[in-house]
């Protein structure tokens, strides 16, 4: 998949992997943290993440009851969008056994570059 990455010299992107810790899922998350989240309607694909001013985590879960019935073209997944703006970085990171993060300024692909000091 290719993005387009249009940066400034602050900016910086790349990818994100957590480790879940005991077992817990993403699924255990929303149904903690949705009030209106129920497992058999909903399966939790992604997750975003913003800590600024406030913090913010978004969860993009497919409707499993609506996407059968989708009358959509089938290039893209129709999903809900679930807002939570009330939960604490300590009890966000209480799901993280671990977590690994890569950021690159966009002047060159992460996957282009080789290193020679092994």
């Amino acid at each position: 998949m290719e993005e387009e990455m249009n940066f400034t010299h602050e900016d910086l992107s790349g990818q994100f992997t957590v480790k879940l810790a005991n077992g817990q899922t993403l699924e255990d998350f929303c149904t903690q943290h949705i009030a209106e989240y129920n497992r058999d309607r909903f399966e939790a694909l992604a997750i975003r993440l913003y800590v600024g001013g406030e913090t913010i985590v978004t969860v993009y879960a497919v409707d499993k009851t609506r996407q059968e019935n989708s009358s959509l073209n089938g290039q893209k997944i129709p999903v809900k969008k679930f807002k939570i703006t009330n939960v604490a970085l300590s009890d966000l990171f209480s799901y993280c056994a671990g977590f690994n993060c890569t950021l690159s300024t966009g002047n060159h692909a992460i996957e282009d570059m080789d290193v020679i000091n092994r």
